[in-house]
């Protein structure tokens, strides 16, 4: 069972989740040669003030 995790700032619509886990599973599917009820995919969302890169959150630089 290939499971896949996203890491992303909150923010996005639900309609863009969704399309990305659609498109994430069809490329699990064809890579990994896995049935879709086999792929697991997880978005983990986190505060814009709760996760930084080269030491500047991201509340603080934008998206």
């Amino acid at each position: 069972m290939p499971e896949v995790y996203v890491h992303v700032v909150k923010g996005r619509t639900f309609e863009q989740k969704k399309a990305l886990v659609q498109d994430i599973t069809t490329a699990v599917m064809k890579h990994m040669n896995a049935p879709a009820d086999a792929v697991v995919v997880s978005i983990i969302e986190t505060e814009a003030d709760s996760k930084a890169k080269g030491g500047v959150m991201f509340s603080e630089r934008g998206r």
